[in-house]
């Protein structure tokens, strides 16, 4: 009998197994090439951000809960009501946001009738959330220092 291969026009088979190690070597590389060319993380300050704005909305939040030092239904209303009621409220609710934000966060919260924290900086990424409450928006902006 004469070997398939050896003769003219007849066909040759490839190893079952060299296919496989060259489809292994092939699915290894792709692998890899992927981890290296994709991107890891994303952009720092968009994810900044999108924390910042979690931290902003979950402080107003609980200010919108908690019983205020006046009268009213929750602080954010009491510190919306007047200026007078905003600036019996002031102290509480710097107070309460220093409590509530971690120490690296400095805010700043402002209503019609006033403001608590510190200015802004221009140039950092910062986080914002808005609340409507008694005909009054409060605006609660937060950033890292």
């Amino acid at each position: 009998m004469r070997d398939p291969r050896t003769v003219p026009g007849g066909r040759a088979q490839l190893a079952t197994s060299l296919a496989e190690a060259v489809v292994g070597i092939l699915l290894v590389a792709a692998v890899a090439a992927g981890f290296a060319l994709a991107p890891v993380g994303g952009d720092a300050d968009t994810a900044d951000s999108q924390r910042l704005d979690r931290l902003a909305s979950d402080a107003l939040s609980v200010l919108a809960a908690e019983p205020p030092t006046g009268s009213g239904i929750s602080r954010l209303t009491a510190a919306c009501r007047s200026e007078s009621a905003f600036e019996n409220e002031r102290e509480a609710v710097a107070t309460r946001l220093d409590a509530l934000l971690p120490d690296s966060v400095a805010y700043r919260l402002v209503t019609p009738h006033g403001r608590v924290g510190f200015p802004p900086p221009d140039g950092l990424p910062s986080g914002r959330a808005d609340r409507q409450t008694a005909g009054c928006a409060v605006t609660l902006r937060v950033w890292y220092v």
